[in-house]
């Protein structure tokens, strides 16, 4: 696709809005749609970490042994409810299959690729915007205060060492160095200095979708119900009218697979349900984003307070939210960082789009050529969205991205009907 298009983009979260940033700066006319308007989803509500040596897959090897352990534990990282089991069936086998040493592997291998093209676009879209300064060069923190819990996680250094990404392993004295807030139960730490921390996840988002419109782009809030495609042309369908566009770029998170479905294209995308709580400010408080590694719970400094956020709960879109887990965490988060305050400021749940081998969906839909995937980040969204957003707009442009978008491809899951 040559020359400046009309493009339609679906979805106003970190991937959509980057995306149509990318684009508007190829000179298209850009209009980006969201159900409930920029950051009203997953993009809002995480821990903020741009973790650019995240090159494992949820599913590592052994991980179908741990399973069983995990949801007997009421507050444990995982959770199913178990209505919703027959529906996740299929994407749990998927996401078995793809714990295969060989098979994550491969999936470390691509996921480095795209980690090592993330940083880049990150400052390119913040550079002399004021939004710049929630972007701070931290790190990301995981601690553990047993033996047991450190050793746990030697594969997963092991993987990174493979892949060539840096991380220091702290001893107990080093990491009361680094996070002084911390209780001293800690036995060791592992550090992502190359990594970031953003502030105010959701107001980055919002400010960025401000400056797309400020640069001449349209904002437009209405529910996608459709796709029609005719002669080589395509409407995307709301409940506002049809907007007519040269080329649509679908990147509506959770809900991008019944989007996909009208496309005639099958692809297992459903969604990690995941929860915050939003507490008072601590003082002493956290410098960066801290995993509790035998917890699987973060505490997370935010421009409003310390943000908690918890592990993965299966239940679909329409599942009434249940906080009692996470509220279940609050003591165990204030026994981590003493300083912490049980004041709670708000309750949220949101939604992960996942795949089960933990790589998004990034290219074109197969048979065409002027309609685009950019779904299924699971915990890497806010990371990865600059990144995929930068090789959506260079596909359209006819340019080479900075890295292999066969590995992305939606015919890894899908053939069209």
């Amino acid at each position: 696709m040559s020359g400046p298009r009309h493009v339609a983009v679906i979805g106003a979260g970190i991937v959509g809005v980057a995306t149509a940033l990318f684009l508007q700066r190829d000179a298209h006319r850009v209009t980006l749609i969201d159900r409930a308007g920029p950051a009203a989803g997953a993009s809002y509500g995480n821990a903020g970490g741009v973790v650019l040596s995240a090159c494992m897959p949820i599913g590592m090897p052994g991980i179908v042994c741990r399973v069983p352990a995990m949801l007997l534990d009421r507050d444990g990282p995982l959770r199913v409810r178990w209505r919703y089991l027959p529906r996740i069936a299929p994407w749990l086998l998927a996401f078995v299959r793809a714990s295969h040493p060989a098979r994550v592997e491969e999936i470390s291998c691509t996921l480095a690729a795209i980690l090592r093209a993330a940083e880049a676009p990150w400052h390119d879209l913040v550079r002399g915007r004021a939004v710049a300064a929630l972007l701070r060069p931290v790190g990301w923190l995981r601690v553990y205060d047993t033996d047991a819990g450190f050793a746990a996680v030697r594969p997963v250094l092991d993987l990174m060492t493979r892949r060539g990404f840096t991380f220091e392993v702290l001893s107990q004295a080093a990491l009361r160095e680094l996070e002084p807030a911390l209780a001293p139960i800690f036995r060791r730490g592992v550090w992502h200095p190359e990594s970031y921390s953003v502030a105010d996840p959701g107001r980055m988002v919002r400010d960025l979708a401000a400056a797309f419109v400020a640069d001449g782009g349209t904002l437009m809030r209405a529910e996608v119900r459709d796709i029609e495609t005719a002669n080589g042309a395509s409407r995307v369908m709301t409940d506002g009218g049809p907007i007519a566009a040269d080329a649509v770029v679908v990147a509506a998170g959770a809900w991008s697979r019944a989007l996909a479905r009208r496309l005639g294209v099958r692809v297992p995308l459903d969604t990690e349900r995941g929860y915050h709580l939003m507490l008072a400010p601590a003082e002493p408080g956290l410098r960066r984003p801290t995993v509790w590694g035998e917890r699987g719970f973060v505490l997370a400094p935010h421009a409003e307070g310390i943000r908690l956020t918890s592990g993965v709960e299966f239940a679909g879109l329409d599942a009434p939210p249940d906080f009692r887990p996470i509220r279940r965490l609050v003591p165990l988060a204030r026994r981590m960082l003493p300083s912490l305050r049980a004041e709670e400021r708000s309750a949220w749940l949101g939604f992960r789009p996942s795949l089960p081998d933990s790589l998004p969906v990034i290219g074109p839909v197969p048979g065409r050529r002027d309609i685009f995937f950019a779904f299924g980040h699971g915990h890497l969204g806010l990371t990865l969205g600059p990144a995929t957003g930068r090789a959506v707009a260079d596909v359209i442009a006819g340019r080479r991205p900075a890295f292999d978008l066969e590995p992305f491809a939606v015919a890894r899951w899908s053939c069209r009907r």
